[in-house]
């Protein structure tokens, strides 16, 4: 993912679509679904990276100024299963079952078995996260 310095229209845009409000677990998620249907709806112009981009934010400002990483990841098609997993910890987190502390505890454990082990002891690297939509797909036909 390539950082970039903002223009000053994209600043001025920004301070119009920045949301003080703290949005849930399901609400973040819901931010990502919709952008799920933008990218179908202007998937033609994905040969066309700026004017894809340029769709895609303008139909997802909320997720876009609030969550730029986030749109960012999913734009270039970057989310896995970790997303999912962050959300669950939100989610227990706003249910008052752990502490945001004990949270960033667990995501400190996963990410270093993930990643460190393998390093180490100089073995294969683990399988890939599944990928947002095998995410996916994998729930719809477990609900079936």
């Amino acid at each position: 993912m390539e950082a970039r310095e903002l223009t000053p229209e994209e600043v001025e845009a920004g301070k119009r679509g920045i949301n003080e409000e703290k949005l849930s677990a399901t609400q973040v998620q819901a931010l990502v679904r919709k952008m799920d249907h933008s990218k179908d709806k202007w998937r033609r112009l994905r040969n066309k990276p700026k004017e894809y981009e340029a769709k895609l934010r303008d139909e997802n400002e909320t997720l876009y100024f609030n969550f730029q990483s986030l749109f960012q990841l999913h734009l270039e098609d970057k989310l896995d299963s970790t997303f999912f997993e962050m959300l669950a910890l939100k989610r227990k987190i706003e249910r008052g079952e752990i502490t945001a502390e004990q949270a960033s505890t667990l995501v400190g454990q996963a990410l270093y078995s993930r990643y460190v082990p393998h390093v180490i002891s100089n073995t294969a690297p683990p399988r890939p996260s599944l990928s947002y939509e095998e995410f996916y797909r994998q729930q719809g036909s477990n609900a079936q």
